[in-house]
């Protein structure tokens, strides 16, 4: 079960206020003792805000994700791999490694709102965000900015990076 992962930083008090779930059922659980009935599993899955599968799916053991691997975006400013997707109770995310190519410049339009951008820079020069407040980043610089607005990404010279993209807001 993965009912610790998902409380994350919420209390076991909490979530047995939450659920109506009695607190000792629900470290039992987070041990892997007991058999929990399907009224509570709804329950926890209801207090966490996940569906019920989130509760009895495994999280995956790690993962490697070679250079080059990933889904490739490619478009006139930019070259990128879509090297991860994770979705956890009230937010989805996408991991790209990110190459921008030197003197060219993708204007975006805007995502719908909440999306957020964070782009850790590894190698060169760039210029990024929101098109009427710009953020110029160097060689180990991170930016976080509003994906729901028009922007920019300019490349003042070759370089590459790490882009976070977020959809929607945690609950906790």
């Amino acid at each position: 079960m993965n009912l610790k992962a998902l409380r994350g930083d919420v209390s076991v008090l909490e979530l047995a206020r939450r659920s109506g779930v009695a607190r000792n059922t629900i470290t039992a659980l987070e041990r892997g003792d007991g058999n929990p009935t399907l009224d509570t599993l709804y329950a926890l899955a209801d207090a966490l805000g996940v569906p019920l599968a989130a509760l009895l799916e495994t999280p995956p053991a790690s993962t490697v994700v070679r250079a080059g691997e990933g889904v490739l975006v490619e478009g006139a400013a930019i070259h990128a791999h879509l090297i991860d997707r994770f979705e956890r109770p009230g937010v989805f995310g996408e991991v790209y490694a990110i190459r921008f190519r030197a003197g060219e410049r993708r204007e975006a339009p805007p995502h719908p709102f909440g999306v957020e951008e964070r782009l850790h820079l590894h190698t060169g020069r760039v210029r990024v965000g929101p098109v009427d407040a710009l953020l110029e980043l160097g060689p180990g610089d991170y930016a976080s900015y509003s994906g729901s607005v028009p922007h920019l990404y300019e490349a003042l010279e070759d370089a590459s990076g790490t882009l976070l993209i977020l959809t929607g807001r945690s609950s906790r």
